[in-house]
């Protein structure tokens, strides 16, 4: 996609000469407005008449003007507080706020062609605003809003862009025990590998909440989470991203007054901790010390509210915080995001992108853009210029290097303009090396092996198995016993009477395919099921493991991975047993992750038995053949 001829310094707007620090970026860049299809000089727009109203909740006072392509008969409501997901190349847009109504129909617009266009689907979501929605397996879910006349919403609804069909989402009834309440503005992120979508915080008309909350997609069920550590305060409106096995939220709107804190939730402990920035010359800053001296000095002091003051000289501000003074010094050159809340976020490159939003502490809207490194924790201010109206509540997406930026509120108006920034000069396409590799598993016309498995073949490629797995290396010299050559390619007489004693399906069919397998060495694998080794062969190809098997499969997996000391496989399948854990289990799952090194999971059976207060008399006796582990729970539960 290649953005509409722009200039550097479009004409009565000039790119600012600009100084900046060692953590800032040096290069200034260009907005573009998307007016009309690239290169399409009869395309009319025309501006519809409307008239301007409040927001009830004071977010947004709209105006029901909006732009319709004449050629095209395609028109874009102005609105805020949309729902979207980038699907492919094209963004999907349902619902919002226009003059003092809310929204629920459904557009699409066509990254390539610079169109939109109007989707007529039915049994859809009713009208809403300020509910996030996310994209998973090929589908658009919607949850929760705010529907009106004090009215908000917790249903769960999916789109099939396949089928191009809405439906409720199944939720199982047992599991409601762990759903949210009525929300909207919380901060969501979809853990893509296990298929979990979580959310934190929100607003349900009468406070703000500060509880993560997990629903299962593939099982369709609410699933309990646990929080411990430096429990974010309560808080809407905040954005969400994660990565790295991290939950991220930065910012959002506490009832009072916007935030500038910047917390990470470990998804496998449940544990928070409120990150620490990287300045220069090394050091340190809590995220709460988060405005930037530039910005502050039109900031009156606040009692007790954790506001930053701007005490006379631009390198000390001050954080006055339930009675306590606390002074920091920071580097002038710093480039930190003031507090803000209804902004716009995305993730690229392990990097945490922040777009405009609203302050409530100035109560200005903004449209700087900033970018978090993940790794080195340190945050760099993006310069740009042509820059599109302040504005809180817009839609922003990242395609191909280019970020969109498209409708919202700039404190007067409901917008339904598109913007787009080129991030970085050059695109360069995602790695398709895994692709690659899953196209290989079990594919014959990549393989100089069969593994003969309950009398099903399994191919595989000898050179990648023995270089990600030297187990493998003694199955791989059992071609003596089947008869192979010394080279283990050629086929010999001997082999092919072990392929008509074990009845191995016939080959000679005269194809390509059947003459190639003739090649091949076959190695009979015992006391192991089919689908158990496609697994295991799979992971050695593309360093995958699905996060959706039983408990009773992924017990198989992590005893085939220590039969053939597969070490990372295992600890996938710790992590993923953990969380099959119960009462009734527990036992049985620690004295198996016992005898084969689990010993992380053995941990985890460990304390959630002296948690739950689960060793009785009879779990007693069930551990006397493994002394070590009951001197082990002894030892936790009296310092317990």
């Amino acid at each position: 996609m290649s953005l509409p001829p722009g200039k550097a310094n479009p004409k009565g707007k000039e790119c600012p000469s600009i100084r900046t620090g060692k953590n800032e970026s040096r290069k200034v860049l260009t907005w573009n407005k998307l007016n009309g299809p690239p290169n399409s000089a009869k395309t009319n727009y025309k501006k519809m008449d409307g008239s301007n109203s409040n927001h009830a909740n004071g977010a947004a006072a709209q105006s029901s003007a909006g732009y319709w392509n004449e050629e095209k008969n395609v028109c874009l409501p102005r609105r805020t507080g949309a729902a979207s997901v980038l699907y492919k190349n094209h963004i999907y847009i349902f619902g919002g706020y226009k003059s003092e109504r809310r929204l629920n129909d459904f557009y699409k617009y066509n990254i390539a062609e610079n169109e939109w266009i109007k989707i007529e689907s039915l049994n859809g979501p009713s009208k809403r605003e300020n509910n996030p929605a996310f994209l998973f397996k090929d589908k658009m879910y919607i949850l929760g809003g705010y529907q009106g006349n004090e009215i908000w919403l917790n249903d769960f609804y999916v789109y099939d862009f396949g089928r191009e069909k809405w439906q409720p989402v199944n939720v199982k009834k047992e599991s409601m025990r762990f759903a949210p309440p009525s929300l909207f503005g919380f901060a969501l992120s979809v853990d893509e590998g296990k298929g979990i979508v979580y959310l934190f915080g929100g607003y349900d008309g009468k406070s703000v909440h500060n509880k993560m909350y997990a629903f299962h997609l593939e099982e369709e069920k609410w699933i309990q989470t646990k929080q411990s550590g430096e429990i974010p305060s309560p808080r809407s409106c905040a954005i969400g991203h994660i990565s790295d096995g991290y939950f991220y939220i930065f910012g959002g709107y506490n009832g009072e007054y916007g935030l500038d804190i910047f917390y990470q939730y470990h998804l496998e402990t449940g544990i928070w901790t409120e990150m620490k920035y990287n300045m220069v010359g090394g050091d340190k800053l809590t995220a709460t010390f988060a405005m930037s001296a530039t910005s502050a000095t039109s900031v009156e002091e606040e009692d007790e509210v954790g506001e930053v003051q701007l005490l006379g000289d631009p390198r000390v501000s001050r954080i006055s915080q339930r009675g306590k003074n606390e002074t920091r010094v920071s580097p002038p050159d710093r480039a930190i995001p003031t507090a803000r809340y209804f902004m716009g976020s995305f993730i690229h490159n392990k990097c945490i992108y922040i777009l405009g939003g609203y302050n409530g502490l100035r109560c200005e809207r903004l449209n700087d853009l900033y970018k978090f490194d993940l790794h080195k924790r340190i945050w760099y201010k993006i310069h740009t210029c042509n820059n599109f109206t302040n504005r809180s509540s817009m839609n922003t997406h990242f395609y191909k290097n280019v970020i969109y930026c498209i409708a919202g509120f700039d404190g007067k108006n409901s917008l339904n303009d598109v913007y787009a920034l080129k991030l970085e000069e050059v695109h360069i396409e995602p790695s398709s090396l895994i692709e690659y590799y899953r196209m290989m598993v079990n594919n014959y016309r990549y393989a100089d092996v069969i593994f003969l498995v309950q009398n099903k073949y399994i191919y595989g490629c000898s050179s990648i198995l023995l270089s990600r797995c030297p187990g493998f290396k003694t199955l791989l010299n059992l071609s003596t016993s089947t008869g192979g050559s010394s080279n283990g390619i050629s086929p010999t007489e001997g082999e092919q009477d072990y392929r008509i004693q074990k009845n191995i399906p016939p080959v000679n069919d005269g194809t390509a395919k059947g003459e190639k397998i003739k090649k091949m060495r076959v190695i009979p694998i015992y006391d192991i099921d089919h689908d158990i080794f496609l697994i295991i062969v799979n992971y050695l190809y593309t360093d995958e493991l699905a996060m959706s098997y039983s408990l009773d499969t992924y017990v198989l997996i992590v005893l085939a991975a220590y039969r053939y000391s597969i070490f990372r496989l295992m600890q996938l399948c710790e992590s993923a047993i953990s969380h099959h854990i119960n009462e009734s289990n527990v036992m049985d799952i620690l004295i198996l992750s016992y005898r084969i090194c689990c010993k992380q999971l053995c941990t985890a059976c460990i304390d959630f038995i002296i948690n739950n207060k689960l060793l009785d008399e009879a779990k007693i006796n069930r551990l006397t053949l493994e002394p070590y582990l009951l001197g082990e729970i002894y030892k936790k539960w009296i310092f317990n």
